[in-house]
């Protein structure tokens, strides 16, 4: 492994998974009261669709935003397939994945994750929860740094005239 590659491992761990993990417990603690039950609901939904309009409009928003938000992240991580890492790393016969969902964000995985993290809260109806779920976003966009860095290095040009092609992580937005 590359110096490169192993300092950004370091500076994952350090700048992202610790800190998110922190965040992601923090904003548990605060919902767990009201997630007594959740994986129940989002199963009779599945059954029985029409009871999401039963719900109240916060726990309905919150449960459709997990949702979709898990299904963005398990897009981006099937899309990748033997690229997917836990961390920044370049594996052996890495290659520069632009299509599917890639086509419209650089990072789909991440905005999967804020949307997740955004919905439980606004499902519990959590405003201290909400609070505390934003503070991933500095740290989800410094891994985004840390990414993109090491990717330009290993895929030069291609990745350049990637970035220019698409968004870094809303599409059509930024």
């Amino acid at each position: 492994m590359r110096g490169t590659s192993r300092q950004a491992i370091k500076e994952d761990l350090l700048q992202f998974a610790l800190p998110g993990l922190l965040v992601f417990l923090v904003e548990l603690m605060l919902c767990a009261d009201r997630l007594d039950g959740f994986w129940g609901r989002v199963w009779s939904l599945i059954k029985r669709p029409a009871g999401l309009f039963e719900m109240p409009v916060a726990g309905a928003t919150g449960l459709a935003l997990f949702m979709s938000g898990l299904l963005i992240m398990v897009t981006g991580q099937i899309t990748l397939r033997g690229n997917y890492s836990g961390t920044v790393k370049i594996r052996v016969g890495h290659t520069l994945i632009t299509n599917g969902i890639y086509r419209y964000s650089r990072n789909p995985i991440y905005l999967g994750g804020l949307v997740c993290t955004t919905g439980i809260p606004l499902h519990c109806e959590s405003l201290v929860g909400l609070f505390v779920s934003l503070a991933l976003v500095p740290i989800v966009l410094n891994r985004i740094r840390l990414e993109e860095r090491l990717l330009g290095e290993e895929f030069g040009d291609s990745y350049r005239e990637y970035k220019k092609a698409t968004t870094r992580l809303i599409p059509f937005v930024w």
